[in-house]
């Protein structure tokens, strides 16, 4: 028997139900990158770099940016930590993605360039623990590297106290800033502010002068100079040669190169002040009383611009590359130790 026109239109009927329910049964699977859902296609991403800035003590401060970075599962957070040749690991907070980027930092409360923290790794999990859940991030610094930048900014054998040369350069500035500035409040006579501000200009230059004209070259004992002039040698001359020696044991390509270069402009600004804080400082030497004060005045504004920078085109901006002194120069070496950083294998 022939079906009739309402059998087959039912049976179409009946086929496209049927189809519709096929069509939905596997929607539902979410991203669960974006915070759940059945499938699970999450995996690490990110790349970048890491290292320690100047915090809560000299170079404590782990700063990390990245960029094209997963957000973490729902439930879970990504935790950081950095470690040295030892292995044990020290936490550096939990770690945030904002859209795909990452500026995260934390005070460690210690030099990270003494203890040697060299690595970094990041774990995704809800404990908060390294080594449970996923690995994320991971970077190293560069071993040829470190050696050199522990000679500027930890220890080295050619300092007068054993300081790094930079930090050594820098505890010397502040050390003379003090004394300048503290010289119109110490009630000292004006033969004694001459002195003063003769030991303060060799401090800055060497060789040493006798600016004053009383027949002794006066200086502070175990003190380097800044800086040297004709033949002289002093911290800068030091610094210069570190910074040379990382340019060669560095790789043509590494972008570490750019870090040198920018600490070399300014430990330059740095000696551009010093120079007219050593004149200014042999001027008082040799005028005495109260233009010798006022002249160290001088000094002491001088050299706290060796150390944070001036604007010196007054535009309001800070340009660190023309304008920026020793705090910029550190920051620079600092980086120089950098962690690139690129998702875990």
């Amino acid at each position: 028997m022939r079906p009739s026109w309402l059998m087959v239109l039912s049976l179409v009927a009946c086929t496209g139900e049927e189809g519709k329910e096929g069509d939905t049964a596997d929607t539902g699977e979410e991203d669960t990158a974006g915070g759940g859902g059945e499938l699970d296609n999450w995996s690490a991403s990110g790349t970048g770099d890491a290292y320690f800035a100047d915090g809560e003590e000299d170079n404590s401060l782990f700063s990390l940016a990245l960029s094209r970075a997963t957000e973490p599962r729902e439930g879970e957070a990504y935790y950081g930590f950095v470690s040295a040749a030892d292995g044990v690991l020290v936490p550096v907070g939990e770690i945030d993605v904002n859209g795909e980027d990452v500026d995260h930092s934390f005070d460690i409360g210690e030099n990270a360039i003494i203890a040697g923290y060299s690595h970094f790794e990041a774990w995704a999990n809800a404990t908060g623990e390294a080594g449970e859940g996923d690995a994320v991030w991971t970077g190293d610094v560069d071993p040829t590297i470190f050696t050199t930048i522990q000679s500027m900014l930890i220890a080295s054998s050619e300092t007068p106290d054993g300081q790094g040369s930079l930090r050594a350069l820098e505890s010397h500035v502040e050390f003379l800033i003090e004394q300048a500035a503290g010289a119109a409040s110490a009630g000292l006579t004006d033969e004694e502010v001459g002195s003063l501000c003769e030991m303060i200009g060799n401090a800055l230059e060497d060789p040493a002068v006798d600016s004053d004209d009383d027949g002794e070259v006066e200086t502070f004992t175990n003190v380097m100079a800044a800086q040297g002039t004709d033949d002289g040698y002093g911290y800068v001359e030091l610094i210069f040669e570190d910074l040379g020696e990382a340019n060669d044991v560095v790789d043509p390509t590494d972008p570490i190169h750019t870090n040198i270069e920018q600490a070399y402009d300014g430990v330059q600004f740095t000696e551009f002040w010093a120079e007219r804080a050593a004149s200014d400082a042999h001027s008082g030497a040799s005028a005495g009383g109260d233009s010798a004060l006022s002249r160290l005045e001088d000094v002491a504004e001088q050299l706290s611009w060796t150390l944070v920078g001036n604007d010196i085109d007054e535009d309001g901006v800070l340009e660190y590359d023309t304008e920026g002194g020793l705090d910029y120069a550190v920051d620079q070496v600092s980086q120089m130790a950098q962690l690139p950083i690129e998702a875990a294998k």
